[in-house]
């Protein structure tokens, strides 16, 4: 049996539990029950592989020794390729689940068909430092219609959870009918399509429910590890593999490495959006590069995060070699193209399956330890007698990027391919990425090591290709390893706004056509994979750590900013009275982290939607999100300003108040809890009301100077200005307006600390900002 024939009987080993669940009584027949282990005192356990064999015989027409292998993995008596899966899917389970010995049918009656009813447990609910955590549940839907977790969530009773598993099984068995090429012996398209339909229809379902309720990894993660570890097993059945992670280095400076000018100006806004994507489509292509060399697929990716990738790779003689070589081929082929701006560092360690199966905290570490030796190291390839030899030849720096010699239209290579990239993402939300060196027209970019190509479709000739290839599926689920990016940018006729145009995209009464720039990340996203999952208490394997529990956990934080974070922006765009669509550009967003730019208003009010999402879709108030903001002219220099929110954001990054730190945001310098943000907001609501009835006696121009006033003032030297404060209100608010005159009073002379002024006088910052009339 071959690499992909494993891959593909271990992808679809489990897949009996999905169709299982969608009835209480047996549908199997002889044949199908013969796959399941019979029990010492005669009945059949593990009743799911029964209806793997029957998925198999249903759906994709095969009756031979792939479904065998995949089916049979329960039965102790097996062959060679029947123990690969066995084995495989003991080491993705050992921690994860003990209970599969549960799935036979007294037991399912005994409790009362719990492995039907129970839902996926959130597993960011499992992250504890200490605050109260819950068990919140996600609904069964596929991944595209995810909503939160209900933290109150209502058990079902057997019926309903049958309809609704019947519901997600009909929706999963259409696709594999539409076009009938899923049917008979997997080729790598069949293998990329039921990957992508599995992530769609798998993802949000327990992996293992015959025991424990509290069930947080997903039947897709399960499917997916058990298939990395298979296809490394298949080739060296031994008892270590190896843990590869590598990281892009300089991917911040080579994104805003912009030259901004006149001649440029039409091109920034492209270009800076094109960079975040470059930057992805190479890491990528040195992932599949390294999966290439070992006939490994997709789901040999622990996690990858847009600038850098885990990978398993499997324990043979050669591993180390191949990989070095590897690396010094693409370290080579990135400084002809990028110098270095870009290069690559990269770790191995060594793992046996018992610290595999807990992902211990001190592999991961030790990769981390490399990573950071060898980036003193990482030219060591390149070094030669000509390394310092450059032939100029006159020729020109590019316009765009100030770097790099020309290959035509004053712009070299790299600034060519990104403004193709930008044009293809602007004009396409769906689309199919390949990395091969296989020959197709149209290649977009040729990295030397690898070739990456864009279709609207998968090209006929790619669905009956022998040979392995990689495919991401961007925004869609026909095949290949689904990406989910937040591709959104503000547009008129299908042409990407300016920074200056974006600033006009709300209305006038909103205020200054000023440009916010907003960086966000998680909170201790470190600490929370290293640390947050706490080994189990009382031997409870639900709690303990594990490789697919990690993976689980990558999943949902990548589904957030990169799947729910563009609905926010959409839905936020529609709500706030504005002239487009979309009012926002998402420059990144992937991993843990986003860089948004927009009109100030409206960066303000979608930093506070984002955090309160962020909150209803984690449900653990030890997960939390810091953010930065900072307010520029939009001719300015895009770079400068994003660096400004970043300062802005590791100001955030060491707020402490009440014992709780970080979980905050940062504005024209001042930094306060994401909990007061509505409150803050509401204030600036109330005060943007006053200023802008024109019933009011209450101007912007006294405003201003009240808010003058009270600027940089310590407790004490606010003291003394007070009379100041109530000598101005009382002269521009009469008594006809006493109520009004109050409430102000209220709000501006009975501050108490520093940090109340401070907050007090941005809040009246910001309602100047927002009230401002454009001329």
């Amino acid at each position: 049996m071959n690499n992909l024939n494993i891959a593909y009987a271990a992808l679809l080993h489990d897949i009996g539990k999905f169709y299982q669940r969608t009835t209480k009584i047996s549908l199997l027949n002889s044949q199908e029950i013969a796959s399941t282990p019979i029990h010492a005192n005669g009945y059949h356990t593990h009743i799911h592989s029964g209806y793997t064999a029957k998925f198999f015989h249903d759906y994709l027409h095969l009756n031979d020794q792939l479904e065998k292998a995949s089916s049979g993995h329960h039965i102790n008596e097996v062959d060679e390729f029947d123990s690969i899966i066995r084995d495989a899917d003991r080491i993705a389970s050992k921690i994860d689940r003990n209970d599969e010995n549960f799935d036979f049918e007294e037991n399912h009656k005994k409790t009362r068909y719990q492995y039907i009813t129970s839902r996926l447990s959130s597993i960011m609910g499992n992250i504890d430092f200490g605050q109260t955590i819950y068990d919140s549940k996600f609904k069964l839907t596929s991944v595209d219609q995810c909503m939160n977790p209900c933290r109150n969530n209502i058990e079902q009773n057997t019926i309903e959870s049958i309809e609704e598993y019947k519901k997600l099984f009909t929706q999963f068995i259409e696709e594999i009918k539409f076009d009938n090429l899923l049917i008979g012996k997997p080729t790598p398209y069949k293998y990329h399509r039921m990957y992508s339909l599995l992530y769609k229809y798998t993802t949000l379902i327990p992996s293992s429910t015959y025991e424990t309720n509290n069930q947080t990894v997903s039947l897709f993660d399960h499917l997916k590890l058990t298939t990395a570890i298979a296809s490394c097993l298949s080739q060296n059945n031994c008892n270590n593999f190896y843990m590869l992670e590598f990281d892009v280095s300089g991917i911040q400076s080579f994104i805003y490495k912009i030259t901004e000018g006149s001649k440029t100006k039409t091109n920034i806004a492209k270009s800076l959006r094109g960079r975040s994507a470059f930057v992805t489509l190479i890491t990528n292509a040195i992932t599949y590069t390294i999966l290439d060399k070992f006939k490994l697929t997709q789901a040999n990716i622990i996690f990858n995060t847009g600038g850098g990738a885990l990978l398993l790779l499997p324990y043979l003689d050669d591993t180390e070699k191949i990989i070095h070589n590897t690396f010094n081929t693409i370290t080579k082929e990135l400084y002809k193209r990028f110098n270095t701006s870009l290069s690559v560092v990269y770790a191995i360690e060594k793992v046996d399956k018992f610290e595999l199966s807990n992902f211990k905290t001190e592999k991961a570490l030790a990769l981390k330890t490399k990573l950071e030796e060898y980036k003193l190291k990482k030219f060591y390839p390149l070094i030669n007698n000509d390394f310092c030899v450059e032939h100029l030849e006159d020729k020109e720096i590019c316009e765009l990027c100030g770097q790099n010699y020309v290959k035509k239209d004053h712009k070299c290579q790299n600034c060519l391919d990104i403004l193709n990239i930008s044009d293809y993402y602007t004009k396409h939300d769906k689309f199919t990425i390949l990395y091969s060196n296989l020959d197709y027209n149209n290649c977009l970019m040729d990295l030397g090591f690898i070739k990456i190509y864009f279709f609207e479709k998968i090209p006929h000739e790619l669905i009956n290709k022998s040979d392995f290839y990689y495919i991401d599926a961007v925004n869609h689920f026909e095949a290949g390893n689904v990406k989910l990016i937040a591709n959104l940018v503000p547009k008129e006729n299908n042409t990407i706004l300016n920074f200056e145009n974006i600033t006009k995209t709300l209305d006038k009464s909103y205020g200054d056509e000023k440009l916010g720039v907003l960086k966000m990340d998680v909170d201790n996203l470190g600490a929370i994979f290293a640390f947050g999952l706490k080994q189990g208490k009382n031997n409870d394997v639900t709690l303990q750590r594990s490789l697919s529990k990690y993976l689980t956990l990558s999943r949902f934080i990548e589904l957030f900013f990169g799947y729910k974070l563009k609905q926010i922006c959409l839905d936020l765009s529609k709500k706030l009275k504005n002239k487009n669509e979309n009012i926002f550009y998402i420059n990144y967003a992937g991993g843990d982290d986003l860089v948004i730019l927009g009109p100030i208003y409206g960066i303000l009010q979608l930093a506070n939607k984002i955090h309160i999402e962020f909150k209803e879709f984690v449900q653990n108030p030890n997960i939390t999100l810091s953010a930065g903001i900072h307010i520029q002219n939009p001719k300015k220099p895009i770079r400068f300003g994003i660096k400004m929110a970043d300062n802005a954001l590791e100001a955030s990054k060491s707020y402490v108040k009440d014992n709780r730190s970080k979980n905050a945001i940062t504005i024209m310098n001042s930094t306060f809890s994401f909990e007061e943000l509505p409150n803050i907001l509401n204030k600036i609501e109330t005060y943007r009301g006053y200023l802008n009835d024109k019933t009011n006696p209450l101007s912007r121009t006294g405003f201003y100077n009240i808010m003058s006033h009270m600027d940089n003032k310590t407790l004490d030297e606010y003291y003394s200005i007070i009379p100041i404060i109530q000598y101005s209100l009382y002269r521009q608010i009469d008594n006809s307006h006493e109520t009004l005159r109050k409430k102000i009073l209220q709000d501006l002379t009975t501050l108490k600390t520093d940090e109340e002024i401070n907050k007090q006088v941005t809040i009246m910052k910001l309602v100047i900002l927002f009230t401002r009339e454009v001329n």
